[in-house]
């Protein structure tokens, strides 16, 4: 910045000076005073410049104010405010490229200013440059998450980038006291629900954007997307789903002498939303599934699930998270017989810390009714299963995800012979390839203690199982997808007869309405 004034020299004290030194400072001051003074001239210039310019940017006068603003510019070149009004001013204009120009200088002279960063990612935007633009309003939002309007351009970066997931998040975190700019981010909310398949809350979302200003000129657009989605959807709340695969099973009894053989899975589910409104959602299940060994039926499973869902959706500690409860009953038959059958409770409850981050806690106590019985009082399975645990998960790039988590269980079984604790440890990811092509893993690891020593054996019955569940999946249409998957089971144990390895590789449809 230049200097307002010169202070004025005093001439008593050049008395006291040589008359050699007194002249020539004399001079000195005589040759700086036209250049001070032109600098002071141009200086108001510039400030007068900028006022108008101002003016006439809050009177929609766009050309006007970027004329002024070049001319105080070049007259004060170091003056942020009219290099953030040139960012402006050529952002309202659709000159990003020059915007964009003229903002990054600015952040030059100051790095750490969240305006000029906040117009250098609608710039940046403006060009569709949307990894830039995202760079400058994450920023933005690490250093204040409640920025006006940051988590809505936050959110449109990460839609135009068709990563609805995070699109979601900031669109759901997005501060607005403009309430066009709110309506806006409600209405994109929608968009990208709708894109995730989540009819019903895309529904309950843009049902808002009516709500914030009925007579606005989105709100025409908006119910023509609501006809489109319920016209989707039927107005109906049922969702089901079917999975046909063909797959090969080295082991499908899970015994110590294998016999494989090639077979079916038949996989259904159906979902009823019973109530939903405000935070609260419920939903009835059913789910069937059944596998078909054609050269070993004894390794043939069926299973019949009904269940209840309940769902409250809340913000707790600044954070959005949704409590579960899932209540089920499931009875399965092997190889055609009675099997086990599995009341089951589940208490989750999931936090999003941050868009990129979220946790699941789980406590699932279970009953394990078996069906078949045994002879021998030390090896009677029947057994209440205790399981406490968490998964968390980090999203990342275009969609990407990584899963990790741990779980502690105990089966306290009637049986003394059956009774451990187990602390089991999860991880998995979630990669797009090309060709929108999914990549999924999910690997387990499972220690079981078992607390009764085995006097057949003469040891201490320990167990370590990994298991692996690894698919490639691509969407063929938006309701049908297809996949291919290996799974592997190893169980290794202390005891001989419990060393157990099983392999499957499955290829199939699933089918979703």
């Amino acid at each position: 910045m230049l200097p307002r004034y010169i202070a004025p020299y005093n001439l008593e004290s050049l008395v006291l000076i040589s008359p050699g030194i007194a002249a020539f400072l004399i001079l000195i001051a005589l040759l700086l005073a036209p250049a001070a003074a032109r600098a002071e001239s141009e200086f108001e210039a510039a400030e007068i410049l900028f006022t108008h310019a101002v003016l006439a940017y809050d009177d929609g006068k766009y050309d006007e104010a970027a004329r002024d603003l070049v001319k105080a510019h070049a007259l004060d070149p170091g003056n942020v405010n009219v290099i953030y009004y040139l960012g402006l001013t050529y952002n309202a204009q659709g000159n990003f490229g020059e915007a964009a120009r003229h903002l990054s200088d600015g952040l030059r002279l100051q790095p750490k200013n969240l305006d000029l960063h906040y117009e250098l990612g609608i710039a940046l935007y403006g060009q569709k440059r949307y990894d830039d633009a995202l760079k400058e309003f994450l920023a933005i939002l690490a250093a204040d998450p409640h920025k006006d309007n940051a988590g809505y351009y936050a959110g449109l970066c990460y839609y135009q980038k068709k990563d609805y997931e995070n699109a979601v998040a900031y669109f759901r975190r997005n501060v607005s006291t403009d309430v066009k700019t709110r309506q806006q981010n409600q209405y994109y909310l929608g968009l990208a629900l709708r894109e995730l398949g989540r009819n019903a809350e895309a529904i309950e979302e843009l049902n808002e954007v009516v709500k914030i200003a009925p007579a606005s000129p989105i709100v025409g657009a908006t119910q023509q997307l609501l006809t489109a989605i319920r016209e989707e959807t039927g107005g109906k709340r049922l969702r089901l789903e079917a999975t046909l695969n063909t797959q090969f099973d080295s082991n499908p009894e899970f015994r110590r002498n294998r016999e494989s053989s090639y077979g079916n899975l038949i996989n259904a589910r159906a979902d009823y939303t019973i109530y939903k409104a405000g935070p609260w959602e419920s939903t009835a299940s059913y789910s069937f599934l059944q596998t078909i060994n054609y050269e070993n039926h004894r390794g043939d499973i069926n299973d019949n699930l009904i269940g209840l869902n309940i769902y409250y959706r809340s913000v707790v500690a600044g954070m959005p998270s949704i409590a579960g409860l899932q209540l089920n009953n499931d009875l399965l038959l092997f190889g055609g017989d009675l099997y086990i059958q599995r009341p089951t409770a589940t208490f989750t409850f999931t936090a999003q810390e941050n868009p990129s981050n979220f946790t699941t806690l789980i406590y699932r106590p279970q009953y394990k009714d078996f069906l078949q019985g045994a002879a021998e009082p030390d090896e009677r399975r029947n057994a209440f299963n205790y399981m406490l645990g968490f998964i968390h998960y980090i999203r990342f790039g275009d969609g990407h995800q990584f899963n990790f988590g741990f779980q502690y269980d105990r089966e306290d079984a009637r049986g003394s012979d059956w009774r451990y604790n187990g602390y089991r440890a999860i991880g998995g990811f979630l990669i797009k390839l090309p060709w929108q092509i999914r990549w999924n893993t999910n690997v387990e690891y499972h220690a079981r203690f078992y607390t009764n020593f085995n006097t057949v054996n003469s040891k201490n019955r320990l167990e370590h199982e990994p298991t692996a569940l690894t698919s490639l999946s691509k969407d063929i249409t938006p309701n049908i997808t297809a996949t291919v998957q290996y799974f592997f089971d190893k169980n290794l144990s202390t005891i001989r007869e419990f060393n157990l390895i099983r392999e499957v590789i499955a290829a199939g449809i699933t089918w979703r309405y």
